[in-house]
């Protein structure tokens, strides 16, 4: 988790612990649409008795996912690359919500399920949590924010080309189309959702589906051009930005992006253990001598004495 910060120190952004504000700005917009949906057009289907379960399940969701984050503290403190930060923690966080999408929940809790998820997206672009939704909640009654991918680092990523400097135009501009094209499939579906002439004039939008797919893949190439600095991390973020287009095109953005983060974390957590065990088991069983100290040679011992022919004679 992050470690507590210096009295007038500005730390660098952490991806996956920080958000920007253009991440911020689209959580934001993000969950507002979610829950606008949930309260408009989803809760009126249910009776009191159902909303109070709903209620409560976002409450005991609360309180389960802050134990979470308490159990899992010491592994989540030596940074993205150690442990469960990162995306095997990501990960362990999305696990228990895939009983949401499959529909083994009853309605009210289910709905419990969808305000919890949605508040959780609202609350981290309030707070500026950059790391996984769910946690964000239990991070800002912990008061602590653990390094944890989510879907919405993808903005995050988006907006990282936008803080380069002017002479880098293609990255600004891939940034600000791939935000852009983010923003819109997580803010126009689910108003689109929303009953009446409110959600038709939205469901209207639908037909500049195509343009955001178009940003994305057009921000895709833009970092695929050749430019100063490291090219790993571009190439990554170009082919990203395509699939995430194509993925647009077919319906799946953003839902896709949760097995996304399930499958990258539980493979990304086993290497770290079976890396771990190789180097558990490289280690000698004794201590290695202190550095400077003499290291004893094996005693030498008499050389056997063996008789043959020639020795008899």
């Amino acid at each position: 988790m992050s470690p507590a910060r210096t009295p007038g120190a500005r730390r660098a952004p952490v991806l996956g612990r920080d958000a920007g504000p253009v991440g911020r700005a689209v959580r934001v917009a993000a969950g507002a649409a979610a829950l606008t949906h949930l309260l408009t057009t989803k809760a009126p289907d249910h009776g009191g008795g159902a909303l109070l379960t709903a209620a409560a399940t976002a409450v005991v969701l609360t309180a389960g996912y802050t134990g979470l984050l308490l159990l899992l503290r010491p592994l989540l403190t030596r940074g993205a690359g150690h442990g469960l930060a990162g995306w095997p923690g990501g990960a362990l966080f999305l696990l228990p919500m895939l009983l949401y999408p499959i529909g083994v929940l009853p309605d009210a809790p289910a709905l419990g399920v969808a305000l919890y998820v949605e508040f959780s997206v609202l609350t981290a672009g309030i707070t500026g949590y950059g790391g996984i939704e769910l946690a964000a909640l239990p991070a800002l009654v912990l008061g602590r924010r653990p390094v944890l991918y989510g879907p919405f680092n993808a903005v995050d990523l988006a907006e990282r080309g936008m803080r380069r400097p002017w002479h880098a135009t293609p990255e600004r501009t891939a940034g600000w189309l791939a935000a852009a094209g983010l923003a819109w499939f997580w803010v126009v579906p689910p108003l689109a959702a929303v009953r009446g002439a409110f959600g038709d004039a939205f469901d209207a939008l639908g037909v500049l589906d195509p343009a955001a797919c178009g940003a994305l893949v057009i921000a895709g190439v833009l970092l695929a051009v050749p430019a100063p600095g490291p090219a790993r991390p571009r190439r990554l973020r170009a082919g990203a930005f395509v699939l995430l287009g194509l993925g647009g095109a077919v319906g799946a953005l953003p839902d896709v992006l949760w097995p996304v983060v399930i499958l990258t974390g539980l493979v990304i957590g086993t290497l770290r253990l079976t890396s771990g065990g190789h180097r558990d088991a490289r280690v000698p069983a004794t201590g290695a001598p202190a550095s400077g100290a003499a290291v004893p040679e094996p005693p030498v011992t008499a050389r056997p004495h063996v008789e043959t022919s020639s020795t008899t004679r």
